[in-house]
């Protein structure tokens, strides 16, 4: 499979961002719900509406998650002094090194699919990432492995620039009151993607939404 590379936008960056605000920071008791991600809130208000790590943690999982190299002081130099810094400048820094997929057609059965490329794409990041993919199918539930990999799946998700699943939530799995103050439990809860339910689903879902970015762009240049 032939991959093509292009380079983020500032713009798609924080897009990016705006889509993890809104489906973590519900799942996040110490995460800011109703803070409203722009370009020109400071790094310190980004980092409190997210609940996130300082500076050198946070520049770590960046350079992780967008698949960079971003050197220490690269990073230092646009999240600190972070009541000074703005997002805009951390946008700026991540479109000027990384990378989006642009998801190639597989042959298969001798015709092209392009659901077929882009679950390859991300099974083969996801992988890239530590998840373990030897059993990952077309069919193979969302929320299972979210479940057990969710910040790497939530990432792969909203890198593709799309919004395809509504809403995350939590359910508890087990019934009565030992199971429900027993927090140390790994197997407490389970997550909810509603009608997102496997690989699958959600593979076509951001070839749609991908499919009407373009229509609607289309649509934009012919009424200028």
């Amino acid at each position: 499979m032939t991959e093509t590379k292009v380079k983020y936008t500032e713009e798609e960056i924080l897009e990016i961002f705006k889509e993890q605000h809104r489906l973590c920071s519900p799942l996040d008791s110490e995460a800011d719900l109703w803070a409203e991600i722009t370009a020109e809130m400071t790094v310190r208000e980004w980092r409190w509406a997210n609940d996130l790590l300082g500076w050198k943690k946070l520049s770590e999982f960046l350079n992780q998650e967008f698949r960079v190299q971003i050197s220490q002081e690269e990073w230092y130099n646009v999240l600190e002094p972070a009541r000074t810094r703005k997002l805009i400048e951390v946008c700026q820094l991540l479109s000027n090194y990384s990378n989006k997929d642009t998801y190639e057609p597989k042959t298969l059965f001798g015709k092209p699919c392009l659901k077929a490329g882009l679950f390859l794409t991300i099974k083969k990041n996801l992988k890239d990432k530590g998840v373990d993919v030897s059993e990952l199918r077309p069919s193979s539930s969302l929320a299972a492995y979210m479940d057990k990999y969710f910040s790497p799946i939530l990432v792969e998700i909203t890198l593709t620039g799309t919004k395809p699943i509504d809403k995350i939530e939590t359910r508890r799995k087990k019934k009565g009151f030992w199971n429900a103050i027993n927090i140390f439990d790994p197997d407490r809860y389970e997550t909810l993607t509603g009608d997102i339910k496997t690989f699958r689903d959600l593979t076509e879902k951001i070839i749609e939404e991908k499919i009407k970015t373009v229509h609607n762009r289309v649509d934009d240049l012919a009424n200028l």
